[in-house]
């Protein structure tokens, strides 16, 4: 009896099971390296230069990595990152091992994984569309939010132990191990393979700006990545803020700031396990626009209202739930849109636009919060006397008030999200790809 890989949702679980364990294992050496980092350094902003270091490189390779996604086989370009990532581990491995590893070779690998995950997070994602039946999309999606919650959950506790018990090379061997298990599910199952003849036939330049000039000629899609651009924004601003407030207000207490962390992303994998069991929604975007509401109302606005531990716990658990329902079905919708012979240049280039929503949020909320809000809603500030009522004062104060303003911000793009016609009814106005002429083959050697 001949032997054939798993596809369909089966094939797909297979893979995001290779996935959750690489990711964890990965967010385990980031937590190791930042932390290495620093005690041998003492600079946050080395610590600060090591990550944005694989950000920009992320951003300015995205592009060109979504023409190669649509030129290549998808099970190359999966594989491509992950055995990347055990190479770069790898090699320090051996630098560890050797004569130890010096600053600048973290920031290099650091790079080196920033290029690649340009790479794998599009093709990943233009592959659920070809593995998995349209009405399984949402649940597909919301699996990769659990993945992404229960390394939140596990990885920094995890990786903390094993620094301290095993030392920074152990963790960096997990890593690498876990990242083969990937490499090998990639191979495990079965992946469909998209039409790349129009991919093939055009320069890497055009591929690079294709999939922008993709997004610009469709209203809906143009309104919806818009929208989730300013979220993603707003949304930064909360994640940079929420530690040192939770420090300043509890009184340095690293305990509180890390279990506001831990519960959260916990709400993360119960919001996910939940969009599993529950049949996917009829109108996707109005579920993204009510888990918009849901996300700044109970998860920011509510957030800054708040004064101990437990509020803020509650809140930021309730904020992690609403994540699977908002990315899932937003990202169901994109891959049920865009052709998938086009999805890798489209991906590329919506990466591209989803990554400078951090940096505009850093340059905006740190200095904001430094220097006119934290002062402002100390006692006798005029903004206490403005906000006192809803925010609590004194010290994180002024943090908490950006989770408030930025609450009712997100509110209000939610309910715009309601009101603009292209958002609201992208999913009836702009047509499926599969009522278009079919362009994906089955190939079972991609």
């Amino acid at each position: 009896m001949s032997w054939s890989r798993p596809g369909g949702l089966w094939g797909y679980s297979i893979l995001w099971a290779g996935q959750i364990l690489s990711v964890s294992a990965a967010r385990m050496v980031n937590f190791g390296f930042g932390v290495w980092l620093f005690l041998q350094t003492h600079s946050a902003w080395d610590l600060s230069l090591m990550t944005g270091a694989a950000f920009v490189a992320t951003m300015l390779c995205s592009p060109f990595a979504g023409a190669a996604i649509d030129r290549l086989p998808r099970r190359l370009t999966i594989a491509v990152g992950d055995a990347g990532t055990v190479v770069v581990l790898g090699s320090l491995l051996v630098l560890f091992a050797v004569d130890g590893v010096q600053a600048w070779e973290l920031f290099l690998a650091n790079t080196l994984i920033g290029v690649l995950v340009a790479f794998e997070v599009p093709a990943y994602s233009a592959t659920i569309s070809l593995m998995v039946a349209k009405e399984d999309l949402s649940r597909a999606n919301a699996m990769r939010t659990i993945a992404d919650s229960v390394q939140n959950v596990v990885a920094p506790t995890l990786g903390a132990i094993a620094l301290q018990c095993l030392g920074i090379d152990v963790v960096v061997l997990i890593a690498v191990l876990a990242g083969a298990v990937a490499v090998f599910a990639v191979f495990l199952v079965h992946i469909p393979q998209p039409d790349r003849t129009a991919a093939c036939a055009t320069g890497w330049w055009h591929g690079a700006v294709v999939g922008f000039r993709y997004i610009a000629a469709r209203p809906g899609l143009v309104g919806l990545q818009l929208t989730f651009f300013v979220v993603s924004m707003l949304s930064v601003m909360g994640w940079q803020v929420l530690t040192p407030m939770v420090l300043l207000r509890s009184g340095n207490d690293e305990l509180a700031a890390g279990l506001v962390q831990t519960v959260g992303a916990f709400g993360g994998v119960v919001g996910g396990v939940v969009m599993l069991l529950r049949p996917p929604p009829v109108r996707p975007v109005r579920s993204v626009l009510l888990a918009v509401l849901a996300y700044y109302s109970l998860g920011r606005i509510v957030l800054g209202m708040g004064d101990d531990m437990f509020w803020w716990a509650a809140s930021w658990f309730c904020s992690w739930v609403c994540m699977p329902f908002l990315r899932g079905n937003l990202d169901a919708i994109w891959q049920v849109k865009v052709d998938p012979a086009m999805q890798g240049r489209v991906f590329g280039a919506r990466q591209v636009v989803d990554n400078l929503a951090l940096p505009l949020a850093l340059a905006v909320v740190g200095p904001l919060a430094d220097k006119v809000l934290e002062p402002g809603m100390q006692p006798g500030g005029t903004l206490l006397r403005v906000f006192g009522s809803v925010v609590p004062g004194g010290p994180g104060g002024g943090m908490a008030l950006v989770f408030f303003a930025t609450g009712v911000l997100g509110v209000v793009v939610g309910l715009c999200g309601f009101f603009v016609r292209v958002v609201r009814d992208v999913d009836t106005d702009l047509p499926d790809h599969d009522a278009l002429p079919e362009l994906v083959t089955t190939a079972s050697h991609a």
